[in-house]
């Protein structure tokens, strides 16, 4: 795919509206690590939004239990074996919701857009980078290019 195609392809994604169907759904889930109450919904964005997610990319993906804290997830797609291995590092879980601390008709959980403006939780760290970086992925049609292996660590943070 030449780089102007590419281009047009991201243009596209945000411009459909799909960026903000993927994002709404990935916010709804209340992925803070600060509330043990919430320890589900982390496990739940691995397990119910990432590896579907990554599944149609080619990603073989494996969920971690930790005894130390919330779950880890690794997921990797083998290209060429002689390729370059690309490592794409993120985490899952937010800051706490703080629910009612937000003002009138906004909500941590739900993704509310205000003219040039998205809310809720997530939607610049981590989950909107979530968002970008597996639209990119399947830019490619799900044939790889041969370039690279590409393995992805996604862990839930602690605290």
């Amino acid at each position: 795919m030449s780089r102007a195609a590419a281009i047009a392809r991201a243009h596209s994604y945000f411009d459909s509206g799909e960026f903000l169907v993927d994002l709404r759904r990935r916010v709804a889930i209340p992925s803070t690590s600060q509330e043990p109450e919430r320890a589900s919904a982390l496990r739940r964005y691995l397990d119910d939004e990432m590896v579907p997610s990554l599944a149609p990319l080619g990603f073989t993906s494996h969920v971690l239990d930790n005894p130390s804290g919330p779950p880890f997830l690794v997921a990797e797609r083998m290209e060429d074996d002689a390729a370059v291995t690309v490592l794409i590092y993120g985490h899952g879980d937010t800051v706490r919701g703080l629910d009612d601390l937000w003002r009138p008709g906004l909500s941590p959980w739900a993704l509310t857009v205000e003219g040039t403006r998205l809310y809720g939780r997530g939607t610049a760290d981590n989950k909107g980078q979530h968002s970008v970086n597996i639209a990119a992925d399947s830019d490619r049609d799900g044939r790889g290019s041969g370039l690279c292996r590409i393995a992805r660590a996604l862990r839930q943070a602690q605290g």
